[in-house]
C-alpha cells in the first residue's frame, strides 16, 4: 500500500520545520505538545520515529503515536494506522483492523485511504470481498486525481466487475491515468484503440500509446509492438522493427 504523510524537512540535528503549519518545532516541543494530546504533533511525532527523523527509528513508538492521533480522529494518522496494521509495522499485522482505519481515514476524503479499501473491497482482504464497494471507493479516489484508481475503475468497467460494463467510460478513466503518465493505462488505451474496444479501431493512435508507454519501460507495451509487426495484421509487416523490439523486452527483462 501507498503511504502519503503530511510534507515536512528534518533541519538542524532535532529541529523540525512542518510545512503544514508553517513553523519550526524543536522535538521535545514536539513530544510535549503530543502527550498533552495535540493530535497534529502526535501524527508527526509518529512519522518521525516512522522515518527516524530527527529520532531513532521505532516503528512500535510510530504506531503508538499513529493510534494516538487516529482515535481523535487524524486521518493521516488514521490511514498511517492502516497501513501498519496491513504491514505489520510495529503492530501484530491484522487486515481487519488495516480495513478498519483505512475506512475511518476514506470516509473523511483521505485518497490513499479511499484507494486502499477499494482494493481491499475488490479483494476480501480485511472486509467482506465487494465488487460494488469496490467500484465505490475507487470512483471517490479517481475522482480526486489518483492514478491507480483511475485506472482499476477503467478496468472494472471494461471488465464489468461491480459494474455494469462500459467501455467508453473505461476509456474515458484510462485516459484520465494515463494523462499522468501510468504505463499500465498507455497500454489499454493502445490494446483498446488497436482492437476498437470502446471506440473505433485507430491504429495510429494505438501506435502512439503503445509506444508512449513504451518509453516508460512498460514490458507489455514493448512486446505488443513486437507481435503487431511481426504478424502484420493491423500494421505493415515489419520484422525489422519486430525484432528492435523485442531487443527491448529482452533488454528490459535481463537482470541488473
Amino acid at each position: 500500500m501507498k503511504k502519503i504523510f503530511l510534507l515536512f524537512a528534518v533541519l538542524w540535528m532535532t529541529s523540525i520545520a512542518v510545512t503544514a503549519q508553517h513553523r519550526s518545532i524543536n522535538v521535545m516541543q514536539l513530544m510535549q505538545r503530543a502527550e498533552e494530546g495535540d493530535t497534529a504533533a502526535q501524527y508527526t511525532l509518529g512519522y518521525c520515529y516512522d522515518r527516524g527523523l530527527g529520532l531513532r527509528k521505532d516503528v512500535a513508538l510510530a504506531a503508538h503515536w499513529y493510534g494516538k492521533a487516529a482515535v481523535q480522529g487524524h486521518a493521516d494518522a488514521q490511514f498511517a494506522l492502516g497501513d501498519c496494521y496491513a504491514q505489520g509495522d510495529g503492530v501484530e499485522r491484522n487486515d481487519s483492523l488495516s480495513a478498519l482505519w483505512m475506512e475511518r481515514a476514506a470516509v473523511q476524503g483521505h485518497v490513499a485511504a479511499q484507494y486502499a479499501m477499494g482494493v481491499a473491497c475488490l479483494n476480501g482482504v480485511g472486509v467482506e470481498r465487494d465488487a460494488p464497494a469496490a467500484v465505490r471507493w475507487f470512483r471517490q479516489a479517481a475522482a480526486q486525481g489518483d492514478a491507480d484508481a483511475q485506472f482499476n475503475l477503467g478496468y472494472c468497467l471494461e471488465q464489468g466487475i461491480g459494474i455494469e460494463r462500459d467501455a467508453k467510460k473505461a476509456l474515458f478513466w484510462y485516459e484520465e491515468a494515463a494523462s499522468q503518465g501510468m504505463p499500465e493505462a498507455l497500454y489499454n488505451l493502445g490494446r483498446c484503440a488497436m482492437e476498437g474496444l470502446g471506440m473505433a479501431k485507430d491504429v495510429k493512435r494505438g501506435l502512439f500509446w503503445l509506444e508512449e508507454g513504451a518509453k516508460r519501460h512498460d514490458v507489455r507495451c514493448m512486446t505488443y509492438l513486437a507481435e503487431i509487426y511481426e504478424k502484420g495484421e493491423v500494421v505493415k509487416r515489419d520484422t525489422k522493427k519486430a525484432e528492435k523490439w523485442r531487443r527491448k523486452v529482452k533488454k528490459e527483462k535481463a537482470p541488473l
